[in-house]
């Protein structure tokens, strides 16, 4: 099903997105599944549909120590450009069973973070979603 499976572990103080581009640039990855993403974050920032119904997106952003639960995500390509697409949920160790989560825009490693890409041998691409104005990846 993979081309490849690989791991990436980032250090305290790296971003994650620019990391996780870097490398699969590095390995010539452009088609991706997210498969996990675990560890510590020092700094998160989210973007969150509207509870309106609008379109657009608005921001969360988190600072403080928080433990990743769960990531996942996508690396497709929308217009010839690198896309990815991930999601985590995160706790917040100091404050019993509060939970964030959504998509990612911004994410600082706190201890370290784990990323486990499994490479696609096929291209995954993105499309615009007429109704909603948001890119979503085209079914394969």
């Amino acid at each position: 099903m993979f081309k490849s499976v690989n791991l990436l572990r980032l250090n305290h103080g790296q971003d994650v997105i620019k990391e996780l581009d870097r490398y699969c640039k590095r390995k010539g990855i452009t088609s991706a599944i997210i498969l996990g993403i675990i560890g510590s974050l020092e700094y998160i920032k989210f973007g969150l549909p509207p509870k309106d119904g609008s379109f657009g997106y608005s921001y969360d952003e988190y600072k403080g120590n928080v433990s990743i639960l769960s990531g996942q995500g996508t690396l497709s390509t929308y217009n010839r450009k690198k896309f990815f697409h991930v999601h985590v949920v995160a706790s917040d160790p100091l404050k019993p069973g509060y939970m964030i989560g959504g998509h990612v825009e911004e994410a600082v490693a706190w201890a370290t973070v784990e990323i486990t890409i499994g490479e696609l041998p096929y291209q995954l691409t993105r499309i615009k979603d007429k109704e909603t104005g948001l890119t979503a990846v085209k079914t394969t």
